[in-house]
Parts: C-alpha cells; sequence; structure tokens
C-alpha cells in the first residue's frame, strides 16, 4: 500500500499526541513536529523533527528532512499554538506579537512552504481555530480571540485559492480539551490578578467563569477521531464544530449591548 505522509504541528501537545497516536493506528506515516520533541512515540511511522514555527529558516530545515523521506504530503494538520490571558491595554504589544506570530504566522509560513508538496484532487491543509471566532469577544481573552479569527479568515481565502488547485482547506472551531494549554491557564490567571491594576475586582469575579471552563473534561481523542473523519472525506466539510460551549453559545444569541450590559452587572 501507498505511504500516505502527514505533517503534524504542535505533535507533542495534548491534543497532537492524541491525533499522532490516531494517525498511527490507521497506518498513516507522520512527521511530529513541535519545538519540544521527546521518546513519546515509539513507532517508526513516526519521524521526529524539532521545530519552530516562528522561525523561516528552522521551517525551511525541516523541509529539506521531509523531501528526503517523500515528495508528497496527504495533510498538513496545524495545531501549533499558545495561549495568553490578559488585559488588551495592560498587556504588552511584545506578548500581541508573540502570539500572532505563533498562532497566525506560524501556521501561514507552514502551508506557504509545504504548499509544493500537496497533491491535487488529494492532500488537505486543517487549520485549527476557535470557537470563540463565532462569538462576540470576551474581556481579557483579546490576545487569543484576535489571534484565531486571524487563522478563521485566512483559512477562507486559502480555502477559495486553493479550490483552483482542487487541494481542500478546512478549519474546526473546537472548544475546550483537558490539554496543558488549558491548565496552565488557570496560573496564568491568578498571575493576572495579581499584576493588574485596573481590573482586580473584575478579573477576581469572572475567575468562577475560568475555573468553570477548566474542570471541562473533553478528551483529545474525540477531537483525533474528528481528524480522521476530515482526511477520510473526499469532499470534506468547509467547517467543524466541536465541544462548543453552550454559555457562549447561549450568550451570543443576544445583541451585543445586551452582552456589554450582562459583563457590566456580572464582573463589575
Amino acid at each position: 500500500m501507498e505511504k500516505k505522509y502527514i505533517l503534524v504541528t504542535g505533535a507533542y501537545g495534548g491534543l497532537g499526541k492524541a491525533i499522532v497516536t490516531e494517525l498511527i493506528s490507521c497506518g498513516y506515516y507522520i512527521f511530529a513536529c513541535d519545538l519540544r520533541i521527546d521518546n513519546t512515540f515509539k513507532d517508526e511511522k513516526v519521524i521526529p523533527i524539532k521545530l519552530d514555527v516562528t522561525k523561516k529558516e528552522s521551517i525551511l530545515e525541516s523541509y529539506d528532512i521531509i523531501i528526503s523521506y517523500t515528495r508528497e504530503l496527504f495533510a498538513i494538520i496545524n495545531l501549533a499554538a499558545i495561549f495568553y490571558l490578559d488585559s488588551i491595554v495592560e498587556g504588552t504589544e511584545d506578548k500581541l506579537r508573540k502570539i500572532i506570530e505563533t498562532n497566525f504566522f506560524g501556521t501561514y509560513r507552514m502551508n506557504k512552504v509545504f504548499l509544493s508538496l500537496l497533491k491535487q484532487g488529494q492532500s488537505k491543509i486543517i487549520n485549527v481555530a476557535s470557537e470563540l471566532v463565532e462569538y462576540s469577544p470576551q474581556p481579557f481573552m483579546g490576545y487569543y480571540d484576535i489571534s484565531k479569527v486571524m487563522i478563521d479568515l485566512y483559512s477562507d481565502v486559502l480555502r477559495r485559492e486553493l479550490n483552483y488547485l482542487d487541494i481542500k482547506v478546512v478549519k474546526i472551531h473546537s472548544g475546550s480539551f483537558k490539554t496543558n494549554l488549558l491548565s496552565s491557564a488557570s496560573k496564568e490567571y491568578d498571575e493576572l490578578i495579581l499584576k493588574t491594576k485596573l481590573y482586580k475586582n473584575q478579573l477576581t469575579k469572572l475567575k468562577f467563569m475560568m475555573d468553570k471552563e477548566l474542570k471541562k473534561n473533553n478528551n483529545p481523542q474525540k477531537f483525533a477521531k474528528l481528524i480522521i473523519k476530515i482526511l477520510k472525506k473526499r469532499k470534506p466539510r468547509i467547517c467543524y464544530k466541536i465541544k462548543r460551549s453552550l454559555s457562549l453559545r447561549i450568550l451570543s444569541i443576544l445583541p451585543e449591548k445586551w452582552q456589554d450590559w450582562i459583563y457590566l452587572k456580572v464582573i463589575k
């Protein structure tokens, strides 16, 4: 059987490990790329590659490694991402630049560099946005929201351009999953309460919502199953939605001004 190679960024994170494990069981060969790699995957179908998506030189080095194995990728799965909680007025510009550099430009660069290895009529690009792009933005989530809205819009433009090349582009609007990314948010939130000069009261009151989000126990395996489903579809959907927040969905039904009023009255 012909080998099908898949490139996965963020392969050693919570979602990444679940996805790579599922890909192995389905017989795919995986270039497991991440900033930090380890010996998690002890399978000949996995080729670990140390990769920093924020550095073009690192991406080009990984390209050279990959073409030594194959000149064709069945799919690119862009998972590499970071998460910040901060005030859009108190937080630093450097932090905003870093999250956009990683979450947006990392995906942009990977797809651009590896496009030549994608096969017309077969290959797919999967970009992970967030359920948050569907809703009115929450306070103190601005950095992450902005980076994911950029991914969402970029995915739509990329899809329409690559339609001419018969290469499918799929985006995923995902809710929260039980990963290290979500776990680290609790510590970051506590630090945010300590350092803020403008919003201590509001952030303290809002903490119950954060704690509720952190208690979510969505299994990354469900996300991995969705990836396999997309890969096997000859004509996948434009967007797949998974494990979205019920409370945010209900809130988003209301007019913007009503949402403003709720945020103001609940956490003032």
